[in-house]
């Protein structure tokens, strides 16, 4: 049930939206949770939390949800995602090898992708997104044109942090420990023309996306994001995080992603990597590292005590064999005290922005590795989604739970999907059965911009029909294909 304006305005407080009657998981330090509560927004912002009967009586709204015991949590935050590459999900055959693609397709990719197209893809992704329940995104610096993304998150009504494209000054080559240094430059290997190529123009538009946070308001805000996996100097991250700290946002980057790239990470310095960036000043808790799938017992100490955020995304190394989940550090370093946010990374890695996937991916492997059901619970890998992202991306003061004067940034869930049937434990439910498939309702900044289960200032399927065909038109010019797997076995 929906109702829009007051009835009766004595002895209230006026606000813009009520939601009523939600079982609400607040994120708070104590883990509150209000079986009928009821949550009242100002503009952008949450005003009232509390059990239903207490909050309906201290206000008047000009619209009000009838949630109708339907679970409703903090936003979701997305920590690692490549918001361009949602175009060219599915292109590649699953026989496909990573370090290939990296030459062949993705380094010519970025030389070609245009403006349009990159606007295309970050719509789609969120949209995905705000489906999926995730009402905030970092980019990992990889949109070239950050105002087609920025335009993208504006029309959908989603959260985004961006970051500046290709900050990097080595030669793309040596990623993930594909190239030695010296190697990449003596051979002719594919760069991407329209990133820097050394460190003067990495340092001359390093930055320029923290134009977006002089709007305290703002949806769309700037982090510093560097390419990391071997492609930036000591000097570029030395000078990455100097500037990082002085403007108060997150420093971003790639760590450890594969065996290779982590084994090349430490011939260059001679020792573990995250010794070496702590002696550089890199670590502490406005920096997050993007995988951080193979640290060793140092380095786990490391994160604990420098409170360094990392971004798990579980996905996106199982699907390649990189082997994150069977040798990442990511659950032990949550039970110590450490931050992690989730991530989906991009199409072609996890393929889907779903980060209920990625939290259930999460608990289960670690529950597996650790042959121990309690190592962690449906709790965690949510606060992980919410809180942890939150802080993982600097904007724990502002979202990440329900509470108070935090902005609003809600999703609620409807009861009926037989997932969430019986009532029991609603945590539980959502994690382990229900995950993104409930997702109803999604407000964002005070916004609903999923209205039970539509967009109701889009018109979707002629979004999602422009999208494709500029997809389709973008792979014809490039010579591209997706092409069906061969049967497995004859290969």
């Amino acid at each position: 049930m929906d109702t829009h304006g007051p009835t009766d305005t004595s002895d209230t407080t006026p606000v813009d939206l009520l939601i009523r009657h939600a079982h609400i998981i607040t994120m708070d330090d104590a883990g509150t949770r209000i079986p009928d509560g009821a949550v009242a927004i100002a503009g952008n912002r949450i005003s009232h939390v509390g059990p239903d009967a207490d909050v309906a009586t201290k206000i008047v709204a000009a619209r009000t949800i009838d949630a109708r015991g339907g679970p409703l949590h903090p936003g979701l935050v997305e920590t690692h995602l490549h918001a361009s590459f949602q175009s060219i999900r599915g292109v590649h055959l699953e026989d496909t090898i990573e370090d290939d693609i990296l030459d062949a397709f993705y380094l010519p990719w970025f030389d070609v992708v245009t403006s349009e197209e990159e606007g295309s893809a970050c719509l789609l992704a969120s949209l995905e997104m705000i489906r999926n329940g995730t009402t905030c995104f970092m980019e990992a610096g990889t949109v070239l044109d950050t105002e087609a993304a920025a335009s993208a998150a504006r029309t959908v009504g989603i959260r985004a942090v961006l970051g500046d494209p290709f900050i990097w000054d080595r030669p793309a080559s040596v990623v993930q420990g594909k190239a030695s240094l010296e190697t990449a430059r003596r051979t002719e290997r594919p760069r991407v023309q329209r990133a820097p190529q050394d460190l003067e123009d990495a340092l001359a538009v390093l930055g320029g996306e923290l134009r977006r946070n002089e709007d305290p308001e703002a949806l769309v805000t700037g982090h510093i994001a560097v390419n990391g996996l071997g492609t930036a100097s000591e000097a570029l991250l030395v000078e990455a995080k100097r500037v990082a700290r002085a403007a108060g946002v997150t420093l971003d980057m790639h760590h450890a992603y594969s065996p290779a790239d982590t084994a090349a990470d430490r011939d260059r310095y001679g020792r573990d990597p995250l010794i070496h960036l702590a002696e550089l000043g890199i670590l502490d808790s406005h920096t997050t590292l993007a995988h951080a799938n193979h640290l060793t017992d140092v380095e786990a100490d490391l994160v604990v005590e420098t409170g360094v955020n990392l971004a798990w995304a579980p996905a996106a190394s199982m699907l390649w064999g990189h082997g994150g989940t069977l040798h990442g550090r990511h659950a032990e370093i949550w039970r110590r005290g450490g931050n992690i946010g989730l991530g989906s990374d991009s199409a072609n890695w996890s393929n889907d922005f779903d980060l209920f996937k990625q939290a259930m991916l999460a608990l289960l492997t670690a529950r597996d590795v650790h042959q121990d059901r309690t190592y962690l619970v449906a709790d965690d890998v949510l606060r992980m989604a919410t809180r942890g992202g939150a802080r993982a991306v600097g904007l724990e003061d502002r979202i990440g739970s329900i509470e108070v004067g935090k902005k609003a940034d809600l999703v609620l869930h409807t009861l009926d999907r037989p997932e969430l049937r019986p009532v029991t434990d609603m945590v539980r439910n959502l994690v382990h059965a229900a995950r993104s498939k409930s997702v109803r309702t999604v407000v964002v900044d005070g916004r609903v911009v999923l209205d039970d289960g539509v967009f109701p200032h889009l018109d979707e399927p002629a979004l999602l029909a422009r999208i494709d065909e500029r997809a389709q038109a973008m792979l014809r010019r490039m010579g591209q294909q997706a092409l069906p797997d061969p049967m497995p076995g004859r290969r």
